[in-house]
């Protein structure tokens, strides 16, 4: 690790979390820290993907940011 270093992982990066209508999250991503909607067109493209989910959470270290849900 780099001396000086001092941003952490959960602070350089989102988590998407692919969720089915029973709440098991079969797929997680990983997206880049960006813009919420960047990360929001980002979700819909997952959604696309995966069609057994039903909603895609939007994680920020701990905090949820957004739930997008198949329309």
């Amino acid at each position: 690790m780099e001396e000086g270093l001092t941003i952490s992982a959960a602070e350089e990066y989102c988590t998407l979390l692919c969720v089915r209508a029973d709440g098991v999250a079969p797929v997680v991503d990983l997206a880049p820290w960006t813009e919420l909607e960047q990360l929001q067109t980002h979700a819909r493209r997952l959604l696309g993907e995966h069609r057994s989910c039903h909603a895609v959470e939007v994680w920020r270290g701990g905090a949820l940011l957004d739930r997008i849900e198949r329309d």
